[in-house]
């Protein structure tokens, strides 16, 4: 199964790429002429429920700031310093594990590596 994605645009483009790689469906911000860099979190939160795609993050305002309903899910990651393979790798995991219509709130990335 795979995932329609939004990254952040703190997201490296190794992970773009290597999600691409496995399959999903997955759009950089900074690829996007209606968003960009900068845009504002409840922009990217309505893009995500208008396209249903699911938003790649380490930004924790997704989390803190932002109700679940500003967006379609976050898949947040808390620790900056792991490896973007490893990001990579555990969201094509968990994509087979929960098929990306019953992904919901935010999930934290970090457990499933």
């Amino acid at each position: 199964m795979s995932y329609r994605l939004l990254l952040d645009e703190n997201i490296e483009y190794r992970i773009v790429h290597k999600l691409r790689n496995y399959g999903h469906d997955a759009e950089h911000v900074s690829d996007l002429s209606t968003f960009g860099k900068g845009s504002t979190d409840k922009e990217l939160g309505q893009y995500s429920n208008s396209d249903d795609r699911l938003i790649l993050t380490y930004d924790d305002d997704f989390v803190l700031e932002l109700d679940s309903s500003a967006y379609r899910a976050v898949l947040y990651v808390n620790d900056v310093t792991i490896p973007s393979r490893k990001i990579a790798d555990a969201v094509h995991r968990m994509s087979k594990q929960y098929p990306h219509d019953e992904v919901t709130g935010v999930v934290y990335v970090d457990e499933w590596i």
